[in-house]
């Protein structure tokens, strides 16, 4: 009965949502524009005719990059999930899942605010030392130079199915220490789940993504208690094991960051290098520069972060009152719609920012991974994966006038998250051996 009465609500909630942002969009207000517009670079642009602008339907939209990255480095700015004050906001917000369930978002470290997030990082950053990051760059190489080399130089093939993103999928399942058996149905949940970085479309969009939580969350929750009996060379083991005066992590918190790793691991990685890559193409001088001083992929991987923006927004609610640049306060209880994408195309920060420039001088200023407390996590691990993964790209084919689009990119349908499902490319010829 719990379950059906959750599925009225979340029936109404969706509802609800999409009467008012058609209605809300029709009046030009950030709040349908959102969820309707077809750009968002030009979405985010529209948002600057101030600090901050405020929705008819309560929420605080800002595209400014001071705004944004004080906003993510408040204390006072929680990134869990809003507790509603009315009817309405709760069916906007839509119920909570049943506490005995664990959730890929919710039980997270992203979704963790004071001292419970502050506890859990303490726990997990061993599990992300240089020295560990070492295994992980090794773990990468070795995947990295496998799809790369099977990639063929006498016929079209898609960049997105046939690299960017067999290899993020390989590698996190690798330092999860997921079977290799196993990892087509990894990639199935993780791929089911990502659709949920936006709100549902549709209750049975809904039922998908909740059937799919519940199997990844079990898989790696049977998956833990091996390791916790038999420790192995993984994150889940190191997780499992690590101890700060006494404390550990339980099976909830394991799980449920181990879990959102597998969407954050993958996403903003696959995106990258899709999207980047797409980029690339339409700047062969650039290209040409990278393929001759390979040095300089560090600095493409940070302005194609900037310029793509794999996450476009994030929201914070104020646990009290921020006072932010230009003057505004949000409110406590206020919910602030953070546009990473303008942020990063912000021109009061970025010199001719709709530009896109690997000699930019302060690409690495982006706010791609977040900023603050909340700062990505597994940042480190999508930055090494893109250098190395576009390294060896560029080394076995490294002449762009030998590229060419085979077709038309198809974007990812998602509008939190920016990328292409596929790229379909050509490139005759490479590198000799």
């Amino acid at each position: 009965m719990a379950d059906v009465r959750r599925d009225l609500h979340r029936g109404a909630s969706i509802s609800t949502i999409w009467a008012l942002t058609r209605t809300y969009s029709l009046f030009g207000d950030p709040g349908g524009l959102l969820e309707t517009t077809d750009d968002m670079v030009a979405f985010a642009a529209s948002l600057r005719s101030g600090s901050v602008i405020r929705s008819r339907g309560g929420e605080v939209f800002s595209s400014d990059y001071e705004v944004c990255s004080t906003v993510l480095r408040s204390p006072d700015a929680s990134a869990d999930m809003p507790v509603a004050r009315n009817v309405l906001e709760s069916l906007l917000i839509g119920p909570r899942p049943p506490r005995d369930r664990v959730d890929p978002f919710l039980d997270a470290i992203i979704s963790k605010d004071g001292a419970a997030h502050s506890r859990m990082r303490r726990l997990v950053q061993p599990a992300f030392t240089h020295r560990v990051m070492q295994g992980w760059r090794d773990a990468t190489e070795r995947v990295a130079a496998q799809l790369v080399e099977a990639l063929p130089d006498d016929r079209p093939f898609d960049l997105v199915r046939d690299l960017a993103a067999p290899l993020p999928m390989a590698v996190i399942c690798e330092i999860l220490g997921v079977p290799y058996a196993d990892r087509h149905q990894f990639s199935a949940w993780g791929a089911t789940l990502a659709e949920g970085l936006d709100r549902p479309r549709s209750l049975g969009q809904a039922r998908r993504m909740d059937a799919a939580s519940q199997a990844l969350v079990g898989y790696l929750g049977d998956l833990l208690e091996q390791r916790r009996a038999e420790p192995a060379i993984d994150l889940l083991s190191s997780m499992a094991t690590a101890q700060v005066d006494g404390d550990r992590l339980d099976n909830r918190d394991i799980v449920g960051t181990a879990s959102f790793l597998l969407l954050a691991g993958f996403e903003t990685t696959v995106n990258l290098l899709g999207a980047g890559t797409e980029v690339l193409l339409r700047h062969p001088k650039q290209f040409a520069e990278l393929s001759a001083d390979p040095q300089l992929i560090p600095d493409l991987v940070d302005e194609a972060l900037r310029y793509v923006s794999p996450v476009q927004y994030t929201y914070r609610t104020a646990l009290a009152p921020i006072e932010l640049p230009g003057g505004e306060v949000l409110g406590e209880g206020e919910t602030i719609v953070l546009m990473l994408v303008g942020a990063n195309r912000d021109p009061h920060v970025f010199d001719e920012p709709n530009r896109f420039d690997i000699h930019r001088h302060n690409a690495r200023k982006h706010l791609a991974f977040g900023f603050g407390v909340h700062h990505c996590l597994g940042a480190a691990l999508a930055r090494m994966e893109a250098e190395v993964t576009w390294r060896h790209l560029l080394a076995r084919f490294p002449d762009p006038q030998a590229w060419s689009l085979a077709g038309t990119p198809v974007p990812n349908p998602g509008r939190m998250i920016h990328g292409l499902r596929s790229l379909p490319v050509q490139v005759s010829g490479r590198a000799p051996a």
